[in-house]
C-alpha cells in the first residue's frame, strides 16, 4: 500500500519514541487515536509491513493491535529516521526517582504505608494477610445442622433427617 511519506514520518517518529504503537481493529477509521492526522489503516499496514520484517512484535487484545518494537527494529528507525545513538525509545528508558526517593521523610515518595504519598504507614505494606492467631473455623462438628451441601435434612443428622420426626406412638399412622 502507497502511504504518503509524512504519515510515514509521523507514525515512525512515534513509534520510536514510544517504543509501542496501540492501533485499533477498525481499519475505516478517519483518524488513529495517537496520530490525528494519520488515518488508522495507514498504521496498521505501516506496522504489517515493519511486522513482516521482524522489526516490531503483534499483540492482540479486544480489538486493538499492540505493537512493540524489538532491538532490530529500533536499529533500523535510527537509520531511517537519521538520529543519534544516544536517543533510546521511552521502553528502553530507566525510570528516573523522585529527589525524596525512599530514604526520605515520610510522605515524600514510595509505595503506600511505606511511608511515602499513599499515607503515613496504614497502607498494604502494614497489612497483616490471613486471619489472626485466634482464628480456628469449624465446619459441622458432630451432627449439629446447618444448610448447604450434605448437611443433612430436617435435624441436621447424618441419615437424611429420618429420625428427626417421629409421631407418638398413639398417633395414627399414614398409609
Amino acid at each position: 500500500m502507497l502511504v504518503p511519506k509524512k504519515d510515514r514520518l509521523a507514525v515512525y517518529s512515534q513509534l520510536f519514541k514510544d517504543g509501542v504503537m496501540v492501533a485499533k481493529e477498525d481499519l475505516g477509521a478517519k483518524r488513529h487515536i495517537d496520530l490525528k492526522d494519520v488515518p488508522n489503516l495507514h498504521v496498521v499496514k505501516l506496522m504489517q509491513s515493519l511486522m513482516s520484517r521482524g522489526y516490531v512484535k503483534k499483540q492482540f487484545s479486544w480489538c486493538y493491535y499492540y505493537y512493540f518494537l524489538t532491538d532490530e527494529g529500533i536499529e533500523y528507525l535510527r537509520g531511517y529516521l537519521n538520529l543519534p545513538p544516544e536517543i533510546i525509545p521511552a521502553t528502553l528508558k530507566k525510570p528516573t526517582r523522585a529527589p525524596g526517593g525512599m530514604g526520605g521523610p515520610p510522605g515524600a515518595g514510595g509505595p503506600p504505608g511505606a511511608g511515602g504519598r499513599g499515607g503515613g504507614g496504614g497502607g498494604y505494606g502494614d497489612k497483616k494477610m490471613g486471619p489472626g492467631g485466634e482464628f480456628h473455623p469449624s465446619f459441622r462438628e458432630g451432627t449439629s445442622g446447618g444448610v448447604g451441601r450434605g448437611a443433612g435434612g430436617f435435624g441436621g443428622s447424618r441419615d437424611g433427617g429420618r429420625d428427626a420426626y417421629r409421631p407418638a406412638s398413639g398417633a395414627p399412622q399414614a398409609l
